[in-house]
């Protein structure tokens, strides 16, 4: 089939399922399930792998969403453990063929329904090298499963929060056996997580929804932040406005604004920042300032509003302000998020 006969008509774009996660106690009640199932074999698997062999190095492979959902995991390790972590593209993870995977590794593959072609074949790889592969997904009887050690798995209801928490677990846990106090704290905060939640996400709901009535006709926005949330800028950008609302949109680092992309801010453009509440916000603080001065067509998005959550959940905060902000921007411009043009459609 041509490619130009794969877009959905006007009445079949319009038709399509939109559901929206936030309403009701849906969320709360996903999370709380994913913590009691996930909390035990997180340990578990942490303390199988990590007693049973020397490890030097953890690699975080994944592709699209599933690639930024493990970035805030990166951050913790990076900052509260002495082990080399790294996060690559599953293709680009087999095409490089790092030297430090080896048996001396850990590598953690995320795909949602365990079949993601390049992930797929970035484990089999992973395999031939001697490393410790664990499949993050909700496929449990998926090809990344059977490939892989071992299995953490999470329920299919929701994809992207129940898989962040999971992927918290493994590094909470991995900080508690490597003595980091940080490791103990973070899994009482992810088990108070979900209530936590709830109350955020029916605080925002107002002003998720005006926000997008305020900037429902625009066409191309630029999303900044910085590390733990620097994932989720590039979550946002290609997942959220490129591939479900089929709008242009630039994901940048907040630190590398004034080193180019200031030169195209514009009157007309809209910006999109997501800040936390830990030492990054000096640098989401300063491109704001920065923007400030040259459009008033700013949305931000602000986890330092709720003190009470550490700044390492930051994403989980982000996520929920984020999404009543999304959903109503596809039921106001008559674009569910469900819909694709060619992704799942073609072969590439």
């Amino acid at each position: 089939m041509a490619l130009e006969n794969l877009t959905p008509s006007d009445e079949e774009i319009k038709s399509a399922p939109n559901p929206n996660y936030l309403e009701g106690d849906y969320l709360k009640g996903v999370l709380e399930m994913t913590f009691r199932d996930g909390n035990p074999l997180a340990e578990k698997l942490v303390e199988d792998i990590f007693s049973s062999r020397e490890i030097d190095t953890v690699y975080l492979v994944g592709a699209g969403g599933s690639n930024s959902y493990i970035e805030p995991i990166k951050y913790i390790l990076d900052k509260y453990c002495d082990l080399r972590i790294e996060r690559i593209n599953s293709t680009e993870f087999e095409t490089r063929r790092p030297k430090p995977v080896n048996e001396k590794a850990v590598v953690l593959l995320t795909s949602h329904n365990g079949e993601t072609e390049d992930t797929v074949v970035a484990a089999r790889w992973a395999k031939t090298t001697g490393a410790v592969t664990v499949a993050l997904t909700s496929g449990h009887e998926s090809g990344l499963a059977k490939i892989c050690d071992y299995l953490l798995p999470y329920s299919k209801e929701l994809p992207g929060m129940p898989k962040t928490m999971i992927a918290y677990l493994f590094a909470a846990y991995l900080l508690k056996h490597l003595g980091n106090p940080v490791g103990t704290q973070l899994v009482r905060d992810l088990e108070a997580m979900p209530a936590k939640l709830h109350d955020i996400k029916d605080a925002e709901r107002e002003r998720g929804m005006e926000l997008a009535r305020r900037y429902k006709d625009e066409n191309i926005y630029y999303v900044l932040s910085s590390g733990i949330l620097s994932g989720l800028n590039y979550q946002y950008s290609i997942c959220i406005f490129n591939e479900m609302l089929w709008l242009d949109a630039s994901d940048i680092h907040s630190g590398e604004f004034r080193h180019g992309p200031f030169e195209v801010a514009d009157p007309e453009m809209a910006y999109v920042f997501l800040m936390d509440n830990g030492e990054n916000r000096k640098i989401d603080q300063r491109a704001l300032k920065f923007t400030r001065r040259v459009t008033d067509k700013i949305i931000t998005f602000d986890a330092g509003r709720y003190e009470n959550v550490s700044a390492l959940l930051s994403p989980f905060v982000i996520g929920v302000t984020w999404y009543w902000f999304a959903h109503t921007l596809s039921v106001l411009r008559e674009h569910p998020l469900s819909v694709r043009r060619y992704m799942w459609k073609v072969d590439y």
